[in-house]
């Protein structure tokens, strides 16, 4: 029998705490190494406490990974929707797609995520559905650029992919400090002006 977790204004902002304090403890260290019990001493509660509120661990990296990236798609919603010239767009998305430094939580999640969502149901589906997002805005910003007479040699689903494989690799070279951010955006707008001949 599955427990049921509380629910309600009050249980909501304990999670929210909890998932603060999570991603708190992941910008200082390795995912492998932020253990319950830091979450919870950061969240200024118990572990039991903790668990009260999320079934393990998993579930509250599960849920800091949502929260994460509901927050970052929608400041690059915004983002997107302020710039009107195309390849500018695309500017913008890169600059919000790739890491801000070697200790994004954000992406750190999204590594760990990535690695055990073969083996973890929820990761995978949530990566899945995130990845759908970030796609649908890049396939959008690269039709924008078509219709304002940018060339493709590729159809727009081949190019957004071979540009979020770009992408991820610059990410994981920031991610393991051989690449300065500035740097990784500097290329992957280069790159992009290669693929809009």
């Amino acid at each position: 029998m599955v427990a049921r977790r509380p629910q309600g204004e009050r249980a909501d902002a304990m999670r929210a705490r909890i998932v603060e304090a999570a991603l708190a403890a992941i910008r200082e260290q390795p995912v492998a190494n932020v253990q319950l019990a830091a979450i919870a001493e950061r969240a200024g509660l118990r572990p039991g406490h903790v668990l009260y509120y999320f079934a393990s661990r998993d579930a509250v990296l599960v849920e800091t990974v949502r929260v994460a990236e509901g927050r970052l798609a929608d400041v690059r919603t915004a983002a997107l929707a302020r710039v009107s010239a195309p390849l500018e767009r695309l500017d913008v998305y890169v600059e919000h797609y790739l890491p801000d430094d070697r200790h994004d939580p954000v992406w750190k999640l999204w590594l760990a995520a990535w690695l055990r969502s073969p083996a973890h149901a929820d990761f995978a589906a949530l990566g899945t559905a995130m990845d759908a997002r970030w796609r649908a805005d890049l396939v959008a910003a690269l039709g924008d650029a078509v219709a304002a007479g940018a060339q493709l040699d590729d159809d727009l689903d081949a190019v957004a992919t071979r540009m979020h494989v770009w992408l991820d690799g610059l990410a994981l070279h920031v991610m393991s400090d051989h690449i300065a951010p500035a740097e990784a955006v500097a290329m992957a707008r280069a790159q992009l002006r290669r693929e809009l001949a």
